[in-house]
């Protein structure tokens, strides 16, 4: 990223389940995830306003409702559904929901949480450098979502990294969470954090021939990289994240 901001306060930890880092995360022979990580959940929030309470920093809370089902969401059947972008996909503005930022940080040797409070339309997430290849920016972790809470509910998260010098963001793919009944799921997206990047004829507002290229969401092209969390009643999503 362009750039790097230390937090002064650190509300805080991502919780760190067994011992080390050195491990990525695999799947048992019943399904579930296994091995060291960080998790999180993304809270669906009743009210407008939050209390401060900062006695659980694993959660992210973000409004109950952002909008309104199927006329606004893309609601599918039930679990978790990843779409990735295919082409550079790029607009000027990103419009509704909260934003939940990635930052990256020298500073820190684990995943942060810097503001847990999306109610106010934005919430941040510290990412360690050492996370990070040193050359491309790339992740060195894997990432998994699934929904969890009461059914008949959805929540679309769209990642965006914004290119400062041409005042664009290019989308880097999509999750569309839906929770129906039985068993919940982790599905991985990494997807979401590696974006098609190009430059852009202001003329035509086309990418010009031969400068397309995928990058890291984390690359120092980009100034910000974020998620735009839409939500229809979605009480309860949890992310894990496994270093490798």
């Amino acid at each position: 990223m362009k750039k790097l901001a230390v937090v002064s306060t650190v509300l805080a930890l991502f919780l760190l389940v067994g011992l080390g880092s050195a491990f990525a995360g695999t799947l048992a022979d019943n399904g579930k995830l296994k091995g060291p990580h960080w998790q999180f959940n993304i809270i669906g929030h009743p009210n407008n306003n939050f209390s401060g309470d900062n006695s659980n920093g694993r959660t992210i809370m973000v409004p109950l409702k952002t909008d309104n089902g199927p006329t606004e969401l893309v609601c599918d059947a039930d679990g978790v559904r990843i779409v990735d972008d295919l082409v550079p996909t790029y607009k000027t503005s990103v419009m509704g929901g909260v934003r939940l930022y990635f930052e990256v940080s020298n500073a820190i040797s684990t995943f942060e949480i810097a503001d847990r409070d999306a109610l106010d339309g934005t919430a941040k997430i510290l990412v360690p450098e050492s996370m990070l290849d040193p050359a491309t920016k790339d992740i060195n972790f894997d990432i998994y979502i699934r929904a969890l809470g009461k059914p008949n509910t959805c929540m679309n998260i769209n990642a965006y990294a914004f290119d400062l010098d041409q005042n664009l963001y290019f989308w880097a793919g999509s999750a569309y969470i839906s929770r129906k009944t039985g068993k919940s799921v982790f599905v991985k997206a990494n997807e979401l954090f590696d974006v098609n990047f190009c430059q852009v004829d202001t003329t035509t507002n086309l990418c010009i021939a031969g400068t397309s290229i995928e990058l890291s969401v984390f690359n120092d092209v980009f100034e910000e990289y974020f998620w735009q969390i839409l939500n229809d009643g979605s009480r309860n999503v949890q992310v894990r994240i496994y270093p490798r």
